[in-house]
Parts: C-alpha cells; sequence; structure tokens
C-alpha cells in the first residue's frame, strides 16, 4: 500500500482565481512587522476581506474579491493605524505568487466558515481551529470559566507540506502562571471569545475577558494525532480536524482549486510481529533471572506495604520472577524504590535527589504510579535494564554481535547545557560493550570525534535540524535529519468509514488498507536521498494514535557510504519506548540515559 504524507498534491486554476480574487502584499520598510501588530488583525475585522497570511518578517498578504476599486479601499483599511507611514500596499500578480502562500490564503478564507462543532479563526494573518471539546475550563468564585482556548494552526510551508502545529490561547486571568523572558506580557495581542465560540481581536471598547497566545508554565497541551473509537472522538483528532478541512476546502474551492496528498509507492518495510515481541520479552525474562529485584519501600506505612506487595504480585505475574520487599537500595540488585512525588516533599528533604552512582534504581511514585498496570510494570522493568546496562557498559537487551560490524560504531548528539553546546558519544565495540564521553570543540587536536563535532557546529543554521551522527567500521559518516514532514493514514476513507458506524478498522486486511503510512519502520528513497519512519506497530494497533510518524533524512558526509539500512533493526525494539517502536537506533536513548542520570547528580 502506498504511504501517503503531509505533502500536499494541488491543482490552482489561477486564471479563474484572478477573476474573482484580488491579493495585495503589505511590506514595512522597518526592520519587521512584529508577528502580533495590530496591523495583521485590521485587515480580518473588515467584513469584506476573505484572508489574511502573514510571513514571517516583512510583509503579509490579503485576500479580498474582485472589485474595480480594491485598491483605494484596501488602503483605507490602514488609515490610523499606528506604523501605517511605514507600510507600502501593492497589489500583486495571482499568476506570480508563490503556490504556498496563494493555498494558505484560501485555506485562511474557511475562517467565515459556519460548523456547529469545528471553529476557524484567521488571527495575525494565521489560521487557528479548535474544537469545543478542547476547550479548558475552571473556576473563578465558584463561576465556570474557560481558561484556555487550545487550537491547531493550519500552515501551508514553503516545501508545500500541511502542518497542524498546537497552540494555546491562555486566559489573562492566568498572567501569574506564565513566563515572560522575550517578549512582555504587555506585547502580547489580546482575543476575545465570542458567542459564537470564536476568537477575534480584543478592541478598546471590549470588556469581555481577553486571551493570549500563550501557554501556563510546566503545562503542554496535547492533542491526539489520531482517535478512531466513534467518529466523534475522530472529529476531535488531528487527523479527524485534517479530513473536515481538505473536504471543507475542496467543496469551498471545487472551481478554482483542489488539494490532496501525496503518495511514495516504493518502500523497504520492517514489521514487527507478535513473534518477535514474544522473543523480546523472553530475552527480558531470561536477563531477570541473572539478578535479584529488591522492591524498597521508602515510605514505611501501611498503605505503601500493601503497595509494594502489589508490585511483587505483579512482577510475579508478568514475568515469573519473585522479588523481596526492602529498605535498602543495594548494588547486586535491580532496585525498584517506591517514594513520594515531588508535591509532596515541597522541596525538603525530596529523595527524588538522592542519586545512585553504582546501583540500578528506577523511582515509583505511590501517588502516581499504577500499582496494578501491566504496561506500567513493564516500563520500569525496561528502564531498570537499561540502567544496568549503562552501569556496566554492555548491551545486553539486544544481540549486538548479529549485526556483523568488524569494529567499532560510534553515536553522537548534541545537548544544550545552560545555554552552552556540548558533544557526547557513545562509542559501541563488536561485542557489544561501550563507553561514553564527551568532545570539545578543539582546531588542534583531532580525533575519531572531532570531525562530529564540526559537522555539528557547522550546521546550526540550518532548518532541517541534526538529530543524530553516527559513523560505522569503516568510518563512515550517516547523519540523521529532521525534516517536518510526516506521514498521513487515509483520512478520508476513515472518516468515511466511522460516519457508517464502522469503528473495527484493525483487522488485518483494513489495517493495512487505511493505515499503511503510520505502520511500523519503513525506508524510502526520493530524488536519491534517503528517508526512514518509525510508526505504531501494525500488530495488536490501538485505537489512539498518540503522535504522528516523522520523516527523518539520512545524509552521508562528503564521501561516505550510506549504511543506515542496516542499523533498522536498532529501532526494532520496544525496550526503549515500552510497546512502541523507538524513533532512533536505540544506543542514542543509552546515551540520554547516561547524561540525564550523571547532569542530575550535579545539579
Amino acid at each position: 500500500m502506498p504511504i501517503k504524507t503531509n505533502h500536499i498534491k494541488y491543482e490552482l486554476n489561477r486564471d479563474i482565481i484572478s477573476e474573482r480574487y484580488d491579493i495585495f502584499s503589505v511590506s514595512t520598510s522597518e526592520k519587521y512587522i512584529k508577528s502580533g501588530a495590530l496591523v495583521l488583525d485590521t485587515p480580518s475585522l473588515n467584513k469584506a476581506v476573505c484572508s489574511v497570511c502573514f510571513e514571517s518578517g516583512k510583509m503579509f498578504y490579503v485576500l479580498l474579491p474582485h472589485e474595480d476599486g480594491n485598491r483605494v479601499k484596501f488602503k483605507e483599511l490602514f488609515n490610523g493605524i499606528d506604523g501605517c507611514d511605514n507600510l507600502t500596499c501593492k497589489q500583486e500578480s495571482i499568476q506570480k505568487i508563490a503556490s504556498n502562500i496563494l493555498l494558505q490564503l484560501l485555506l485562511n478564507s474557511i475562517n467565515n466558515y459556519n460548523s456547529p462543532l469545528l471553529k476557524f479563526n484567521n488571527l495575525t494573518g494565521h489560521l487557528y481551529c479548535f474544537h469545543p471539546n478542547w476547550l479548558v475550563h475552571g473556576k473563578k468564585e465558584s463561576t465556570d470559566v474557560i481558561w484556555k482556548v487550545p487550537c491547531l494552526e493550519i500552515r501551508v510551508n514553503s516545501n508545500d507540506r500541511m502542518t497542524l502545529a498546537v497552540r494555546t490561547f491562555s486566559s489573562v486571568l492566568l498572567k501569574k502562571k506564565m513566563a515572560f523572558t522575550k517578549k512582555k506580557f504587555e506585547d502580547y495581542p489580546q482575543y476575545v471569545f465570542s458567542a459564537k465560540q470564536t476568537l477575534r481581536r480584543k478592541l478598546k471598547n471590549d470588556v469581555s475577558e481577553a486571551f493570549i497566545l500563550r501557554q501556563t508554565e510546566n503545562v503542554k497541551t496535547e492533542i491526539p494525532f489520531m482517535d478512531m473509537q466513534t467518529i466523534e472522538r475522530f472529529n476531535c483528532s488531528k487527523m479527524g480536524v485534517l479530513a473536515q478541512i481538505v473536504d471543507i476546502f475542496n467543496k469551498n474551492f471545487s472551481y478554482v482549486a483542489k488539494i490532496d496528498f501525496d503518495s511514495i509507492t516504493d518502500y523497504i518495510d520492517l514489521d514487527y510481529s507478535t513473534h518477535a515481541a514474544r522473543e523480546d520479552k523472553k530475552s527480558i525474562i531470561a536477563l531477570l533471572q541473572k539478578k535479584p529485584i529488591r522492591i524498597v519501600d521508602s515510605i514505611g506505612n501501611t498503605d505503601s506495604v500493601e503497595y509494594c506487595k502489589n508490585i511483587q504480585i505483579l512482577l510475579k505475574d508478568k514475568y515469573g520472577k519473585e522479588a523481596k520487599i526492602s529498605k535498602k537500595v543495594t548494588d547486586d540488585a535491580l532496585n525498584i524504590r517506591l517514594i513520594h512525588n515531588e508535591a509532596y516533599y515541597n522541596d525538603e528533604r525530596d529523595p527524588h535527589d538522592k542519586r545512585f552512582t553504582n546501583s540500578a534504581v528506577q523511582h515509583i511514585t505511590f501517588e502516581d504510579f499504577s500499582d496494578s498496570s501491566e504496561f506500567a510494570i513493564a516500563t520500569i522493568i525496561n528502564e531498570l535494564l537499561i540502567k544496568q546496562n549503562i552501569i556496566d557498559e554492555k548491551i545486553s537487551l539486544f544481540d549486538w554481535e548479529r549485526l556483523n560490524f568488524s569494529g567499532d560504531v560510534i553515536f553522537g548528539q548534541k545537548i544544550k547545557v545552560e545555554d552552552v553546546d556540548r558533544y557526547f558519544f557513545i562509542t559501541v565495540h563488536k561485542d557489544g560493550r561501550f563507553e561514553i564521553n564527551e568532545q570539545m570543540l578543539n582546531l588542534f587536536e583531532m580525533d575519531k570525534y572531532s570531525k562530529c563535532v564540526e559537522i555539528f557546529e557547522g550546521d546550526k543554521d540550518n532548518s532541517e535540524s541534526i538529530k543524530g551522527i553516527i559513523i560505522d567500521d569503516k568510518n563512515n559518516v550517516n547523519i540523521i535529519r529532521d525534516t517536518g514532514w510526516i506521514t498521513i493514514p487515509e483520512i478520508a476513507s476513515i472518516r468515511s468509514e466511522l460516519m457508517l458506524g464502522n469503528n473495527k478498522l484493525r483487522g488485518e486486511l483494513k489495517r493495512q488498507e487505511l493505515f499503511s503510512s503510520i505502520l511500523d519502520i519503513k525506508m524510502f528513497k526520493v530524488c536519491g536521498i534517503l528517508y526512514y519512519f518509525v510508526g505504531v506497530i501494525g500488530a495488536g494497533m490501538r485505537y489512539n494514535v498518540c503522535h504522528a510518524a516523522n520523516i527523518r533524512k539520512i545524509e552521508g558526509y562528503g564521501e561516505s557510504e550510506l549504511f543506515f539500512e542496516k542499523l533498522l533493526p536498532l529501532m526494532s525494539v520496544t525496550f526503549v519506548r515500552n510497546g512502541q517502536l523507538t524513533i532512533l537506533p536505540f544506543p542514542f536513548k543509552y546515551l540520554q540515559e547516561y547524561l540525564r542520570a550523571s547532569f542530575e547528580k550535579n545539579r
């Protein structure tokens, strides 16, 4: 089955669009137009304007129905606006305007579409849509109020890819829970939430509670990638919203435009089977026989004793492993340590701060950890075994030697510590032993890691950021890059099936027909460039898919050969993300776990 991506396949009849619409650009003689400037929302407050599209920097575009007097009317829109003297208005040729701008202007105009559920807002030149089920409610003096309006920003980027980014408009009543660093609170444009459940710019005479495009600290809004339990739940997910947007767009502009998504038909497919899952579990059970498990009760009351006994039962049922309950962490065991969560300790003698250098310890919190979840205990065991591997400096969760490397393979990443870029590497020897070290940028001392540091340093301005660098046993260097490119399932067909009441879509035939684009591990080439993505495991697929499958690009550095295909088995494992495939070769997980523990010890 073909793989669909978010790359838009479109038709644009520019001749008819030119007959029906006018497009004007507005540019400034200043360094830039602020992304929240009133001038961006001023046109959208005029009913004659179809849409506004802001390109970050010095220019934005406005779409109007074609009329002979548009030039004069358009200039009048900005009279009296601060900074209007620095603006230049120009009518653009629709024949020459970039396709992504033209598509975005047409998309942004669907803010006039009337739907009882999905709402669209063209604010500051962007298109935001939201579903009432996403609203976050709270209490203010016993009155129910809306605290947050989570939205999806729909954008066509310069690569003609449609992106859906989660944005949150928060009530100004939550100001104290927001952090303001580069931009002050006063610099954020304010919006009001109307009775029709749409957002618009707050005007001077508005008395309604205002919202700004800002999230509260330490909170992340999550909108599921796809939920196919019912049509209602699907419509609330990103893919459900995307399906509706495409449908609305194609109906509204059937006479001038059509959008669909591009497909890839030639690819390598690496399935993760139920047999492989059973083999993974068998190998974990075998490893657990080599070392005892201790459940360390660091709370020590009647409830915690009962809690630990439940963990004992889970371990026995899932892995056939007897575990002892104790009060002390030991180096010769895998330690599951029960403590309270951070809120309980209120920063005083918090046991989260205690570090164990030579002991594999995984904390579980009494308030948050499910003591009856088989899935949760599997995650704990996986994390413990990884930590033990790091202490032993030897990979035991995977048979490294079956990859048949004749020498070392190096995995490198850049991390930022207190705003300073630092470079760390894990070198895996052919027998699975490894070492982890840091490399500084030093032009006078060259070693096997220096080349990677130079690549990271020379790549700071590239929009396709480096996720990791790998050097094989023959000194070939492969670079893993982000692309902003994702895969999408057959959303129109899924929506049609769910609207008919058919929610049994996960059988093998339907699964391959509808979801092939987001399943398992797939690798392909486009114009000679190698790409891959990691999706969800097809066998036993769940109703809810939380995240998109990001397509990543593999580059050979200089004259290096591409060897990444040989590393695909390093992602067809589930001990990194319990029950899910890992999105980068798993040695990167070992590196990240080592760094996390190291920096926590030194904080």
